[in-house]
């Protein structure tokens, strides 16, 4: 168990490794206005405003170093962010959600927490499922043709909650919500790719 109040993830380092040849030469990520963290409005459709701020961050597009922009698909593997344990797994609205405790602990003795929005788990995980830092847990969703004006993407929320919150319950709508859940901006936990 470790105590941290500013944990660093190697995850885009995971994710290019795991993605080679077609994350080769990553560049930068490329966003709109909405994909980022507390964002206010959506990077869909008609771009309208959110119920709420956005609780995480978008992952949908890059430039590679010969300048050509690629898009994340359903080939695209998902790397753990740190060790962990799975202890959700439920449907959204274009796959599936992937809930992960790791054992970091702020000073107050909240649990770090990664939301994976968006996936398609390999048939591998279910809740309980202990996990390396960078295993694969699952590739991003095709999408359900639910609603179609939202592009392919990976969606990441990373968050401080209680120990003594029920893991069952977690879900997009508290995670946002619940004022005991401290959100963290992805960008200042997942180091930036080597």
């Amino acid at each position: 168990m470790s105590y941290l109040n500013n944990p660093k993830s190697n995850f885009f380092n995971y994710l290019l490794a795991s993605n080679r040849p077609y994350m080769a030469g990553f560049k930068n990520w490329l966003s709109q206005p909405g994909m980022l963290f507390n964002s206010q409005e959506t990077w869909w459709g008609e771009k309208k405003q959110r119920a709420a701020p956005h609780e995480g961050l978008d992952l949908c597009w890059f430039e590679d170093a010969t300048g050509q922009i690629k898009h994340l698909d359903e080939n695209i593997k998902i790397p753990a962010t740190f060790a962990g344990k799975i202890v959700k797994i439920s449907p959204d609205f274009l796959g599936k959600s992937i809930y992960l405790s790791h054992e970091i602990f702020a000073a107050d003795g909240r649990q770090l927490y990664t939301a994976y929005g968006h996936t398609e788990p390999l048939a591998s995980m279910h809740a309980g499922k202990v996990v390396a830092a960078g295993e694969i847990i699952a590739a991003i969703a095709a999408g359900s043709g639910k609603n179609p004006k939202i592009t392919v993407h990976l969606h990441l929320t990373l968050a401080w909650i209680p120990v003594s919150r029920p893991r069952d319950r977690l879900n997009w709508q508290n995670l946002g919500a619940d004022r005991t859940i401290t959100l963290i901006d992805p960008r200042s936990i997942l180091a930036a790719p080597a």
